[in-house]
């Protein structure tokens, strides 16, 4: 399953949205999104996730959806259009077969609106009926490993317990509901990968011939370890249900790593466990298609993993669709050039516009946070913008400062020659700085 259309009209901060991720001759494998804080990266990751994860386990997820709708007098929408890999379960259609479908969510305010034949007076999330979100209802939303076709998505705060704690060797199927909890739940801590490990060290412990338990631990290590740098393995899991990494042959629990590498061991154990539960007749499940959904994935991860990240999910998890929303320049232009990354403004009516941006790929930080995609004027400190405004404008009128003005502008130009903060600033004296005089005192 892969993502090409999101529709949102009086949700939120949206009056009305319509994103294209793609089309039936283009697919983009990674989506992110940039913008301001509050312009709606994380309402367009949860839209999505409530789409993908179906009308039952939607309603799970959001049981009263207070303050999703922008105008309570009208019903807000979220619609979706998806399509089937050759690999989903299920076949629509005989003749022609249908490999896009398309499909709505109503939701409802505070005050009476009418949605259909029926008036709502309290916030609900209510599904349009229709046969295709009949069949996909049995098809493509169907939990465990009943064939549903894989989604699942991860909020901000990721995250393995803190707490040093004796784990049962037990554990408990995901749903299609538990696949999204972590991104409408900020408490939800992801103890699937830790939960899971000492299920399958169990399982070793009392057969030593189970081989689906040691396929798991195989494909579940070479994921998660793929998506940490250096030399990175899981050396043992202890009587007392407590895994210990060797980390660049240092061995060291997981209740002592920092919180950059518990991020990543979080989401990648976490996500690689739902694919083995989910495609159970796979060898290699990480090879699996589906969307995943990651709200502000550079949290916690230091400038060089954030450049890193997105190759590394990608080479990791090669068919899955990734929408990611981010504040980071690194994570932009570490996705490659065939991302698709749009940039979120509000306009200053309050509408919010999303625009694609140019190829990130080719940028350096400077220019990727000057460019439109962040639309930074500078990426110098405040203090600095201001000494510099301020020696131009005394530069500009060098010929008539008085005397005070002449201290300071002698202060603001040792500054600029010592710290150099524009490094093509021209040395007093040379003949750049004689042209720059000379064009500054004859054009208005």
């Amino acid at each position: 399953m892969w993502v090409e259309k999101l529709s949102i009209k009086n949700i939120k901060c949206f009056q009305t949205l319509d994103i294209p991720f793609g089309s039936s001759k283009k697919r983009y494998s990674w989506i992110t999104l940039l913008g301001e804080n509050g312009v709606g990266k994380s309402t367009i990751l949860q839209s999505l996730g409530l789409l993908l994860a179906g009308p039952e386990a939607a309603k799970e997820l959001l049981s009263r959806p207070t303050g999703w709708v922008q105008d309570p007098s009208e019903p807000g929408k979220l619609s979706i259009t998806i399509h089937r890999e050759n690999e989903d379960a299920g076949v629509f259609g005989e003749e022609k077969v249908r490999r896009a479908f398309t499909y709505s969510y109503s939701v409802t305010g505070d005050g009476p609106v009418k949605v259909g034949s029926q008036t709502y007076t309290e916030p609900v999330l209510i599904e349009t009926p229709s046969g295709i979100l009949s069949w996909l209802r049995t098809n493509a939303f169907a939990s465990r490993s009943q064939g549903g076709w894989f989604a699942a998505g991860y909020g901000a705060f990721r995250r393995l317990t803190r707490v040093s704690q004796v784990l049962i060797p037990r554990l408990d199927q995901p749903t299609r509901a538990s696949n999204f909890r972590a991104q409408f739940d900020e408490d939800q801590s992801l103890n699937s990968f830790e939960r899971w490990m000492v299920y399958l060290d169990f399982r070793q412990a009392k057969d030593s011939t189970d081989v689906q338990a040691k396929r798991m631990r195989e494909v579940g290590e070479r994921a998660i370890t793929g998506l940490l740098p250096g030399i990175v393995k899981i050396a043992e899991v202890t009587s007392d249900g407590l895994i210990i990494f060797e980390v660049n042959n240092r061995k060291v629990p997981t209740i002592s790593l920092s919180d950059g590498f518990r991020s990543v061991i979080a989401l990648s154990g976490d996500l690689i466990w739902r694919l083995l539960q989910a495609f159970p007749d796979i060898d290699d499940p990480t090879q699996a298609s589906g969307v995943v959904l990651i709200d502000e994935l550079d949290i916690h991860l230091h400038p060089a993993w954030q450049k890193n990240i997105a190759s590394w999910l990608q080479k990791v998890f090669p068919n899955l669709q990734f929408f990611v929303a981010t504040h980071s320049p690194f994570v932009a232009i570490g996705a490659g050039s065939d991302a698709l990354t749009l940039h979120l403004e509000s306009s200053e009516d309050g509408e919010i516009k999303i625009t694609p941006s140019p190829d990130l790929s080719t940028y350096d930080v400077d220019r990727a946070l000057r460019s439109s995609a962040f639309g930074l004027k500078s990426t110098y400190s405040p203090q600095t913008d201001k000494k510099m405004q301020e020696y131009h404008a005394l530069r500009r009128k060098r010929q008539t400062l008085s005397g005070e003005e002449k201290a300071r502008y002698d202060q603001l130009e040792l500054f600029m020659k010592d710290a150099r903060p524009i490094e093509s600033l021209p040395v007093p004296g040379s003949l750049e700085a004689r042209v720059d005089a000379f064009l500054e005192e004859k054009l208005p």
